[in-house]
């Protein structure tokens, strides 16, 4: 019962993230004018991932905002979660920093993992974007999925 409720406050929680009002103008660089951009990845349900959320946002104040969260359709041993921030220089992507989380049971039980952050921006007026992996692991085994957000621009204001 306990596993059903966690199930249908994460459904809840996807669908209002999902329903926030995001549209990002894509061009042949991922490139994005809005604030945030966010990836969501459904319909990807694995033998222990059920779905994986990424968020990039422009906090105006010369931070990127970060969220990302895995959510598991069985009890799990560890969640990881690994992101890479990267930076639009030139023309491609290069990786300026790497964050890494782990998460462990409480209480024997570990489905759903959240990461809730904020980075200072190394140059303001540039682009940025996230790529994500989420892992998950039981007994011996593991399971990973990759997220990648669309770039947006990091101001002050």
């Amino acid at each position: 019962m306990k596993q059903f409720v966690k199930s249908i406050l994460a459904a809840v929680l996807i669908m209002i993230l999902g329903t926030m009002p995001v549209f990002a103008m894509s061009s042949s660089n991922g490139l994005s004018s809005d604030q945030q951009s966010v990836v969501k990845i459904s319909d990807r349900r694995g033998n222990w991932i059920a779905d994986g959320l990424l968020t990039i946002t422009n906090l105006r104040n010369g931070k990127i905002g970060i969220d990302m969260s895995t959510f598991c359709h069985v009890n799990v041993d560890e969640i990881q979660m690994e992101i890479s921030v990267e930076q639009y220089i030139g023309n491609d992507w290069e990786q300026i920093d790497y964050l890494t989380y782990n998460f462990y049971p409480t209480n024997g039980q570990l489905s759903q993992a959240t990461v809730d952050t904020e980075i200072t921006c190394p140059e303001l007026n540039e682009s940025y974007r996230l790529v994500g992996w989420h892992t998950v692991f039981v007994g011996s085994g593991s399971e990973s999925l990759k997220t990648t957000t669309g770039g947006i621009t990091i101001t002050n204001h």
